[in-house]
């Protein structure tokens, strides 16, 4: 039975208004008449688990979160919740199960920070749990984090030498090692593993950071032990300056000499740098940027500046682009002086999730410098933007951005005298080591004078509001929309727009509005103007789901792609950038374009080799490649796709039998007997001898008169004790050999024929002496 959807607005209203005023009981009330309209409701659930969860009930608050999860089973924030409640409650097994229940839900939403969290918050209930950590370890290397890896390798190290496996111990240990030399944490265990000495039993994993970065910020805000925090704390430009010198540095340790082995070729931090080298398929260059880069960092840490940014610019120019080396260049040349070049590029780095902050800093500096106060004020907007997020939690960020693009939307209508203001009190506020102490004491005021559910910018505790009445439009634009009034909606968005020209929100709704009403074609060029605005802002996250909209409505759209491919690699998210050219691939083989789907995938297949990938991944890839050259009776190109595969996982017996029946149909008969042979030999160490010899049967069937089969295939009827069986093929393979005019063989398979007896001894005897005297 269908519920009053006007009663259900007016509960769930009212019980809003009573959590934001913190009256909890009178909320549950609300929200249990809500419920009692529409059951299943996702919202109205949510907010009672919450509000259940604030007066402690928590068997009741699990409950409805255990309701919200069956109904939802692909968000992962109810199940969080019970796993939240289950530690409250004590039930620490039902917590863990729960915990690594939401990381694998966000790992399908390619939210790997939350997977993080819920894998970290698993680890710290239950430190000895090897899974947690293995993919903890896995996981922060991938994303630069090389701390916080070492740490769990060790940790997996020193459990599976607790579990008796001491050498995949050792090798956890080697990779931690590797990933910082000297490290003094994975020097130790390395050493106890060798000593035979039992490794520390790990404790809780800490909070995942990186060197220098934005989480490093977060942790500053959320302890009160300011000292630790150090680094964090710095001036944000300095702070991502660091960040960048860190990467250039690794990257000079990484790449240093060819002795890498083949299947680390493409890894490392050329991948963390969330950046792309233009010449990286060119191994002649990577010499000349090693010796620039080196000679830069040498000459900046000694304070030679203008000969520093020589050499950086040497270094980029051989094929260094990317976002560390602009970011590091860009102040080089603001120290120096040389704003236009220093803008050009730190405008660069703004797509780098750790440099943005720094980045648009510098560049709000240089704007006031020349008295730009409009540009200063944008740029500081953003950086300002980027620290607030720091000082609230994930759940909040999305309503925090609304509310800054209103902010950057209306704030250039202000006259001179107050964007002079804006951008004095941002810098005021932005620039030093105290400003995170600052922005986690305006944070505290924030809540403390506004409690609820509501997030409000500290911009407007710097006086940079004047942005209500657009947001008020807005939320009449939605709920015009919702009702179905869709030109209405579209009305008050042109208005709204008199107000807010440049207000991104309000140009995304009047897209929704173009699409609902049937002119998708419009909507769609629309989306794309504002995934284009926000991509040169170096709004990289909003240009992505931009992009991803469009995807939606016009999946072959190559443009969009092409630019979402480029930001998410630039942003390192290179599983999401293959994971795009693979559904690109899968819609054009929909429609039957089989060439453009292999070359979807080509492109996928160079960019993973670039990157740090799983493994799985690029075998996916592989594996298309080579159906679509399978299907296609492009054999060669497919054998080199199997093959690759094989280099991937050995053990992959079904590409293994491929490369066999490749290798026979292109005459290759020496590859196909090494590949043979070792198909047989996993067969026979896997106890499947009878497999093994209906597998060389259909080969034979397959490919008569080749030499490699039907001298295998007897040795296996010999070995099987079927004399007959083998000396039809002894037979057959010595008639092959003759034909080829190889007597010398013909005359051992004849001499082995005779060692089995067979019915026609005496014919096979006067062959071989025939032979003998004729060779």
């Amino acid at each position: 039975m269908t519920g009053r959807q006007d009663l259900f607005d007016e509960s769930m209203r009212l019980g809003h208004s009573a959590a934001w005023e913190l009256e909890w009981d009178r909320a549950i009330e609300f929200y249990r008449k809500a419920l009692a309209e529409f059951p299943d409701d996702a919202s109205a659930l949510s907010s009672l688990g919450l509000a259940l969860l604030e007066t402690d009930q928590l068997k009741e608050s699990l409950a409805v979160y255990h309701h919200s999860a069956k109904g939802n089973p692909l968000d992962p924030v109810p199940v969080e919740k019970c796993a939240e409640i289950f530690e409250r409650l004590g039930q620490i097994s039902e917590a863990l199960d729960y915990r690594d229940k939401a990381a694998e839900l966000h790992i399908k939403r390619r939210d790997v920070e939350k997977a993080i969290q819920n894998w970290t918050q698993l680890a710290r209930l239950a430190p000895d749990n090897l899974p947690a950590r293995s993919r903890l370890a896995v996981t922060h290397e991938r994303l630069g984090r090389r701390r916080d890896a070492v740490l769990e390798y060790v940790a997996v190290a020193s459990l599976l030498q607790r579990a008796g496996k001491i050498e995949r111990a050792t090798e956890a240990a080697q990779r931690a090692l590797s990933l910082i030399p000297g490290d003094p944490d994975a020097s130790n265990a390395l050493r106890s593993l060798r000593q035979g000495k039992a490794m520390a039993v790990p404790g809780q994993p800490r909070g995942s950071t990186g060197p220098l970065s934005s989480a490093r910020a977060q942790e500053f805000l959320a302890t009160d032990q300011y000292e630790r925090a150090d680094e964090a704390a710095a001036d944000p430009e300095v702070t991502a300056q660091r960040h960048a010198l860190a990467i250039l540095a690794a990257y000079l340790f990484e790449d240093v000499g060819d002795e890498a082995a083949p299947a680390e070729k493409g890894r490392g931090v050329r991948n963390i740098a969330k950046g792309r080298l233009a010449g990286e398929g060119d191994a002649r260059a990577r010499p000349r940027i090693v010796r620039y880069l080196t000679q830069a960092i040498d000459l900046q840490t000694r304070g030679h500046i203008p000969q520093a940014i020589k050499e950086l610019a040497r270094a980029v120019e051989a094929g260094l682009d990317i976002p560390a080396a602009h970011y590091d260049l860009g102040l080089l040349h603001k120290q120096s002086e040389e704003y236009d070049e220093a803008r050009k590029h730190l405008s660069m780095a703004l797509g780098h999730p750790e440099l943005a902050l720094g980045a648009n800093l510098a560049l709000g500096r240089l704007a006031k410098m020349q008295e730009e106060w409009g540009e200063a004020a944008r740029y500081l907007m953003q950086a300002l933007r980027l620290a607030d997020s720091l000082s609230v939690d994930e759940s909040q960020s999305t309503q925090l951005g609304q509310l800054y693009d209103g902010i950057l939307a209306t704030q250039g209508q202000g006259d001179p005298e107050g964007l002079r203001r804006t951008v004095d009190s941002t810098l005021e506020f932005l620039t030093g080591p105290e400003w995170l102490s600052r922005l986690r004491a305006a944070r505290h005021q924030l809540e403390t004078q506004t409690p609820g559910t509501a997030v409000v910018p500290i911009a407007e505790m710097l006086a940079l509001g004047g942005s209500d009445r657009v947001l008020r439009g807005l939320g009449r634009i939605d709920e015009l929309i919702t009702a179905g009034f869709l030109t209405s909606a579209m009305e008050e968005a042109m208005l709204a727009l008199t107000a807010a020209p440049t207000y991104m929100a309000l140009h995304q709704r009047m897209a929704d509005i173009l699409i609902r009403g049937g002119r998708q074609d419009a909507g769609l060029t629309k989306l794309a103007r504002i995934a284009e605005t926000h991509r040169v802002r170096g709004e990289v996250q909003q240009a992505i789901e931009s992009y991803r909209a469009i995807l939606q409505y016009a999946p072959i759209d190559m443009n969009a792609r092409s630019h979402l491919v480029e930001l998410l690699t630039q942003q390192g998210r290179v599983s999401e950038a293959l994971q795009q050219h693979l559904e690109l691939a899968d819609l054009y083989r929909q429609l039957a374009q089989i060439d453009k789907a292999r070359e979807s995938l080509a492109e996928a297949q160079t960019l993973a080799e670039q990157s740090s990938v799983e493994r799985a991944l690029q075998m996916k890839i592989a594996q298309q490649m080579a159906d679509i050259d399978l299907s296609r009776l492009d054999w060669r190109r497919a054998l080199k796709g199997f093959q690759q595969i094989l280099q991937l996982d050995p053990a992959d017996d079904k590409s293994r039998v491929q490369v066999i029946d490749l290798a026979f149909r292109l005459g290759q008969e020496d590859l196909a007997a090494a590949e043979l042979d070792r198909h047989l030999e996993q067969l026979v160490q896997s106890a499947r001898g009878a497999d093994a010899l209906a597998f060389l049967e259909e080969m034979a069937r397959e490919h008569p008169g080749k030499q490699a089969l039907h001298a295998r295939l007897a040795e296996a009827y010999r070995a099987a004790g079927r004399k007959a069986d083998a000396i039809a093929q002894y037979d057959a393979l010595g008639e092959i050999q003759l034909d080829s005019g190889n007597a010398t063989d013909a005359i051992r398979t004849i001499q082995t024929i005779l060692g089995l007896e067979p019915p026609d001894k005496q014919g096979y005897m006067e062959l071989l002496r025939n032979l003998e005297a004729n060779r």
